[in-house]
């Protein structure tokens, strides 16, 4: 990391501070701006692995609850993020979705459910990541969001940052009740979506359970012009949980999680239709003690299996010199994973320095597979391939195994907090034995990886903390793009990989969290430095038996070297009415070292602003979500981006036991591109596609027991 790069982290940090500690109020951290919830009453699990004030975590933490998610009518987990200027999404609501989190996305972000380990995501059509992100918000507690490395704590695919699902225990919505229920229907006209969900929980005996079940129907998001090919999905959950107190300081858990989603596209019947399935089941089992020995105040561990699969059914027309076509694929993605989790907290209070250990180990197994089928029927009725097996990667075996230790110390003289942590993880990948494939282009993966972390957290008074945090991230070089190896003759083939290095991040991070007064607000620079970026590279080009036609050879290779940095800031000021304003704003840039250009993955200027009133029974809001122009493109040849502007307004009302949340959004009717969707395309390329919906309303009523 050069000199002049490091200079625009304090640089960034100290202008952007001196905006705001001038002001001589009170502040504090607005992780959701949704609730009248002080910081002192949020409380998250990423920053330690362990339950923490948001505010004593050294490094910028997003945090939804489920209040912001239904005042906001979200029913997927991107428009969870959509008044977080630093979380961008791609995709839309029943396809594929992938978060961005500062400029850095799919795989290398880290995905964890209620302690579990989500499935990875593989590489598919236009670059969209395909597999992951599937869950139904409706039965999500909470979402938390670690913007910075997060391998020290949680292993691989950590690069940059973590995505915490947690959903809620029966103990939850029993609070001291015996018994609970609660139903909610809506509709979203953006996509002509329905969805309901019950959740019911009750008390019997020494034991608490839950039942959650939501359904969704709809058809495809279109865009501005309503010119998107047509699709219609249906996807259904259920969530069920039992706890019990098996004695006095000890608990078990046992939890069933399933999610299925059907989509269906028929452009032409019969000759041109896709049908995909998605389905994840998880079983896990959860145990707590509160303990009192010397190695340990309390411990946690988990065993979980999980499974997906995904099945694609195509029917697509062609055409060659041998006549026009049909073709029957049979294209599918299965991962099952098996995990292992043990932590222990101890606390340890001297005269003068208080510490927090957390330490323990994590053992996950990842079984791999990408079977792939091919019918293919001539128009004269000829069948040429009959159930025939295609090549692309031919899955893996993978083992994760990782042990961390984690310190926070406190030092009361001085109100001084420090962050020592560090993890060793090995990781072994085998890949399965395939006759599709060549194995002499195929050898098992075996790397070990160090992720330390490193933070300093000082009161400045009693509402203000300063906080300077590093970590250090990897992920594991990805099974799809190791032993990638297939091709279209004579065009191009694409060869394995087996000698791929993990990609490496390290992160810095200053900033400021003021907060217990009118004025809450947080400001945060960052900059990350990427090493051994894996992707794919032209190795060579061979001539074929084709006049004037040559086959290109591709490879995933470590060739590259990034960096990003940039600075967030958000503010929530309540004044002495039931008025509260919010404010967030976020800016990126960050270049590729090997050819100093612009990476396609940062964003322009982007923020948002939000006036509301809270009521005793009613709250309303008008926000503007903006984003400025973006210009700061790889080449001159490459698409650029206008800035734009959107409003919107949310409306709630509770009586009785019911409850009523609105949501209005684009009320201009503005047609607008984001940049994201349009990045690293050329000019020349059509974004019609990429156009947002005009004006749209969803609403959610819900009644409680």
């Amino acid at each position: 990391m050069s000199v002049s790069r490091l200079v625009h982290l304090p640089f960034l940090t100290l202008s952007t501070l001196a905006l705001f500690v001038h002001q001589q109020a009170y502040a504090a951290d607005t992780p959701d701006t949704s609730t009248q919830a002080s910081v002192d009453d949020v409380i998250v699990v990423t920053g330690s692995r362990i339950e923490q004030q948001l505010k004593d975590v050294a490094g910028a933490v997003s945090v939804v609850e489920r209040d912001t998610i239904e005042r906001q009518v979200s029913t997927d987990i991107g428009d969870i993020f959509r008044y977080d200027p630093s979380i961008t999404s791609t995709g839309a609501s029943g396809s594929a979705q992938t978060l961005s989190v500062r400029g850095i996305g799919g795989n290398r972000v880290m995905y964890i459910k209620d302690g579990r380990r989500m499935n990875d995501a593989y590489e598919g059509g236009g670059g969209f990541l395909i597999g992951r992100g599937y869950l139904d918000v409706q039965q999500v507690q909470r979402v938390e969001v670690a913007k910075a490395a997060a391998s020290p704590l949680y292993g691989s695919d950590g690069l940059g940052g973590i995505i915490v699902v947690t959903t809620p225990d029966p103990s939850d919505l029993l609070q001291q009740d015996d018994s609970y229920a609660r139903v909610s229907a809506g509709y979203r006209s953006v996509n002509n979506e329905y969805f309901s969900a019950l959740q019911t929980a009750w008390r019997h005996g020494d034991w608490q359970s839950m039942v959650a079940l939501s359904y969704r129907n709809g058809d495809e998001t279109q865009n501005y012009e309503e010119t998107l090919p047509e699709y219609s999905f249906d996807a259904w959950s259920i969530l069920a949980k039992t706890e019990r107190a098996i004695a006095a300081d000890q608990q078990l858990k046992f939890t069933v999680d399933h999610y299925q989603q059907d989509n269906q596209q028929i452009l032409a019947a019969q000759t041109n239709e896709t049908d995909v399935s998605d389905r994840q089941t998880a079983l896990s089992v959860d145990y707590e003690a509160a303990i009192s020995r010397a190695w340990a105040d309390h411990i946690s561990a988990q065993v979980y299996v999980s499974q997906y699969r995904q099945r694609s059914d195509q029917i697509v027309p062609g055409g060659s010199g041998a006549g026009a076509y049909t073709d029957f694929n049979d294209y599918r993605f299965d991962q099952d994973i098996w995990g292992a989790r043990w932590q222990a907290v101890k606390s340890v209070n001297g005269t003068a320095l208080s510490h927090q250990f957390v330490y323990g180990f994590d053992l996950d197994h990842l079984d791999t597979a990408r079977p792939r089928f091919k019918t293919r029927v001539m128009a004269d009725g000829t069948v040429s391939q009959d159930n025939q097996a295609q090549a692309s990667f031919p899955g893996a075996e993978t083992w994760l195994g990782g042990m961390f230790m984690q310190n926070n110390a406190r030092l009361d003289a001085t109100n001084t907090q420090f962050i020592a942590g560090l993890r060793a993880d090995i990781y072994h990948m085998t890949p399965k034995d395939d006759d599709l494939y060549d194995q002499d282009q195929m050898s098992r993966i075996r790397e070990t990886a160090l992720s330390p972390k490193l933070g300093v957290m000082q009161a400045i008074n009693d509402n203000t903390n300063v906080y300077l945090q590093y970590a250090r991230g990897f992920r594991i070089p990805p099974h799809d793009q190791a032993y990638q190896s297939h091709g279209v003759e004579p065009f191009y083939v694409i060869q394995p990989n087996p000698d791929l290095n993990p990609e490496t991040s390290d992160s810095f991070e200053l900033g400021v969290k003021s907060f217990n007064g009118p004025l809450n607000y947080t400001v945060a620079a960052f900059y990350t430095d990427f090493t051994d970026f894996i992707d794919a590279q032209l190795i060579a080009t061979e001539p074929t038996m084709i006049p004037g036609v040559n086959r290109s050879v591709f490879q995933f290779q470590n060739i590259e070297s990034a960096y990003i940095y940039g600075a967030e800031m958000s503010a929530q000021y309540r004044f002495d009415s039931p008025w509260q304003l919010n404010a967030a704003l976020t800016w990126t840039s960050g270049k590729d070292d090997s050819t100093d250009t612009y990476l396609t993955s940062i964003s322009p200027w982007r923020g948002n602003l939000q006036l509301r009133y809270e009521a005793l029974q009613w709250y309303a809001a008008a926000a503007v979500q903006a984003a400025s122009s973006m210009r700061r493109v790889p080449d001159e040849d490459n698409a650029t981006a206008a800035g734009w502007a959107t409003f919107d307004l949310l409306a709630g009302y509770e009586w009785d036991n019911w409850q009523l949340n609105v949501s209005l959004q684009n009320l201009t009717d503005k047609r607008y591109v984001p940049y994201e969707l349009v990045a690293g395309q050329s000019q020349t390329t059509s974004v019609e596609q990429y156009s947002q919906p005009g004006r749209h309303a969803a609403l959610r009523l819900t009644y409680q027991f």
